[in-house]
C-alpha cells in the first residue's frame, strides 16, 4: 500500500519512525510526507542527513507559503471548493494554520494582526490546493495519516482524501488517561467511535465496564488527569517549559543559532519565528506582562473561599492559537464575546468564574483582563488554582472543546460546550451543545434543571474509549513535551511499536469508516 503522512514539526521523528515501524508489518509500497516548519526540518535532516534520498515524495509547506506572487483564478478556488470543500468551505484551511491566520508573534503572544492581504492568502490557498493535489495525484495514497490539524497543508490534505474516498487515519488524544485514537475525521466525535459507542450499548455487556467504573473512581476520587496535560503555574511558559527554551541559557548558543537562522531557508519561512524575537518575548516581554497582570489582578482575584456561598459557572480559557478554537471552535474563537454572551446568558442568582490557562500566563495583555473585569458578573480566579476545586464548587461548566469538560461531567456537574468535542456523545442531560448563541439562556436554564448524571452512559462512553483507543505516551514520550503529566515511563521504541502495532489494527478493522460528502465536519 502507499501511505501519505501529515506531519508538522515536532512530529515528523514520529511519523518518520511509525512509517519505518509499519514497513515491518505490512508492505509499504511507496510513502510522502507533508512537511511544516524548515528550521525544524533542517535540524532533522542534519540528523538523518539520507531522508530526502530514501525514495520519498516530500511537500514542503514553506515552499508554498513563500510563493506569492501571480494571479488569483477564482473560478478555479470556486470549483475545488465545490469538489472538496463540503459544508466548511475552503478558507478554512488557512484558519486551521495560525502561521497564516494570525499575527507574526502569535506563536510566543496573543496577536491577531494580520500579516497577509486577502489577495495573499488566496493565492497560498490556490498554490496549496495544487501541490496537495499533485502529490496526491502522484503518489495515489491508500491512506492518510496525520496527526490533528494545525497546518494548512493538513486540512487539505484531509479535504482531499476525504473527496476521494481515501481512509484517514488522524491521531489525536482522548483525554482519558493515556489513550489515544486514530480518528475517520479531523472533527469530533468520530463517527467509528459513535458507531462503536452504540454497539457496546447496544450488547449490553456488563463485564466490559470494570475498567470504565475504575477510571472513573478514579478521576472522582483523585484527579481528570491525562497524558499530556500542563500542571497548573501562574508562571510563564518560558519557566514552564525550559528544555524547548533552554537556548535562553547560553548567549553563545543563542548567537550560533540567529546566524544559522539568518543564512537558512527558514528565514523566509512563515512558519519559523526570528529567535530573537522569540527571546525578546519569551524573555522580558512576557514575564513583565506576567507580573503586570498579576499585580494588577491579585486584589481583583476572587478567592475560593469568597465563592463557598455563590452559585457560579466555571469557564477555563484555552490557550490561543490551538486546534480547540481554529478548527473544532471554528465560530467561537473570540473568547471574551463567548464569556460575555455566557454571562448575560446565566440566571440572574449566578456568577461566571474564569480561569487563565496556565501555558497562556503573560501571553495576554492586561488590557484584555480589563475588558474581562468589564463584563458583568465576570470573576477572575489566579491561575495557580486547579481546575478541579472550581468543578467541585460550580453549579455549571462551560467549555468550548476544552477536557474540563470530561472531568466536569464525571464529577456530576452540567457541562455546556459551545464547539466540535467528543464529550458531546453524551446524553443532553449531562453535555449539551449550544450551536445557536442566540439560544443560549435557554440552554443554560435547560441544562441546570434538567441535568441528571448518566452513569450507565458515563461507563459506556469510557469504554468504548478504552476498547477503541490504544495506551500511548504521546506527549511526554513521542512528542518529548517538557512539564506535561504522563501515567508511566516508556521508552520511544517502544510506544512507536504500539503505536505501529495500533495503526495496522485499525487499517485492518471491517469497521473502518470512510467519510465522504459534506456531513464530515461541523465547519
Amino acid at each position: 500500500m502507499n501511505v501519505l503522512f501529515a506531519s508538522q514539526s515536532a512530529s515528523l521523528p514520529v511519523f518518520s519512525a511509525l512509517r519505518s515501524a509499519l514497513a515491518s508489518r505490512i508492505n509499504i509500497e511507496r510513502a510522502g510526507f507533508l512537511l511544516a516548519d524548515s528550521w525544524a526540518y533542517q535540524e532533522w535532516l542534519e540528523q538523518h542527513p539520507g531522508f530526502e534520498g530514501e525514495g520519498y515524495l516530500l511537500l514542503k509547506e514553506w515552499e508554498i507559503t513563500n510563493k506569492r506572487s501571480g494571479r488569483i483564478n477564482l473560478p478555479k478556488l470556486a470549483n475545488y471548493e465545490k469538489i472538496i470543500g463540503g459544508d466548511a468551505g475552503l478558507f478554512g484551511a488557512l484558519v486551521a494554520d495560525r502561521r497564516l491566520f494570525m499575527g507574526r508573534n502569535c506563536t510566543f503572544h496573543q496577536d491577531y494582526r494580520r500579516r497577509f492581504t486577502d489577495e495573499e492568502l488566496l493565492l497560498i490557498l490556490q498554490n496549496g490546493l495544487e501541490e496537495v493535489e499533485n502529490i496526491f495525484d502522484k503518489l495515489k495514497p491508500d491512506a492518510l495519516v496525520g496527526f490533528i490539524c494545525v497546518t494548512m497543508i493538513d486540512y487539505l490534505a484531509y479535504l482531499f482524501a476525504r473527496s476521494r474516498g481515501i481512509p484517514i487515519y488522524n491521531l489525536r488524544p482522548t483525554r482519558v488517561g493515556d489513550k489515544v485514537i486514530f480518528g475517520s475525521t479531523l472533527n469530533d466525535p468520530d463517527p467509528k467511535f459513535v458507531r462503536n459507542l452504540e454497539e457496546m450499548k447496544a450488547s449490553n455487556l456488563e463485564g466490559n465496564l470494570d475498567s470504565a467504573r475504575q477510571y472513573i473512581k478514579r478521576v472522582r476520587e483523585k484527579d481528570g488527569r491525562y497524558e499530556g496535560v500542563i500542571n497548573a503555574s501562574n508562571k510563564t511558559a518560558l519557566k514552564l517549559n525550559p528544555k524547548q527554551h533552554s537556548i535562553l541559557g547560553s548567549p553563545f548558543r543563542v548567537m550560533y543559532n540567529y546566524i544559522k537562522y539568518k543564512s537558512s531557508v527558514a528565514l523566509n519561512d512563515n512558519h519559523v519565528p526570528d529567535p530573537l524575537r522569540a527571546l525578546f518575548f519569551n524573555a522580558i516581554i512576557n514575564p513583565i506582562q506576567a507580573k503586570l497582570a498579576d499585580n494588577f489582578l491579585k486584589k481583583k482575584y476572587v478567592l475560593p473561599e469568597k465563592l463557598g456561598n455563590r452559585k457560579y459557572a466555571f469557564f477555563p480559557f484555552h490557550t490561543e492559537p490551538e486546534v480547540s478554537l481554529l478548527v473544532y471552535g471554528r465560530p467561537f474563537v473570540n473568547q471574551i464575546e463567548i464569556i460575555r454572551s455566557i454571562a448575560m446568558s446565566l440566571p440572574v442568582d449566578m456568577i461566571l468564574v474564569v480561569k487563565e490557562h496556565p501555558w497562556m500566563v503573560g501571553k495576554r495583555s492586561l488590557k484584555m483582563y480589563k475588558k474581562l473585569l468589564n463584563i458583568p458578573r465576570v470573576y477572575i480566579v489566579s491561575p495557580s488554582l486547579s481546575a478541579r476545586d472550581l468543578i467541585l464548587g460550580s453549579d455549571l461548566v462551560a467549555v468550548i472543546t476544552g477536557s474540563v469538560a470530561l472531568e466536569a461531567a464525571i464529577l456530576g456537574k452540567p457541562v455546556l460546550t459551545f464547539g466540535d468535542c467528543p464529550f458531546n456523545a453524551l446524553p443532553k442531560t449531562m453535555i449539551r451543545r449550544c450551536r445557536d448563541i442566540r439560544h443560549l439562556p435557554r440552554f443554560i436554564r435547560d441544562l441546570l434543571y434538567e441535568h441528571k448524571n448518566d452513569e450507565r452512559s458515563l461507563e459506556m462512553y469510557i469504554a468504548a474509549v478504552m476498547k477503541l483507543g490504544c495506551s500511548v505516551n504521546l506527549y511526554s514520550t513521542l512528542l518529548n513535551k517538557n512539564n506535561v503529566y504522563s501515567e508511566r515511563n516508556s521508552g520511544f521504541s517502544k510506544e512507536i511499536g504500539v503505536l505501529a502495532d495500533y495503526l495496522v489494527k485499525c487499517m485492518r478493522s471491517p469497521t473502518s469508516v470512510i467519510v465522504q460528502g459534506s456531513k464530515a465536519a461541523a465547519w
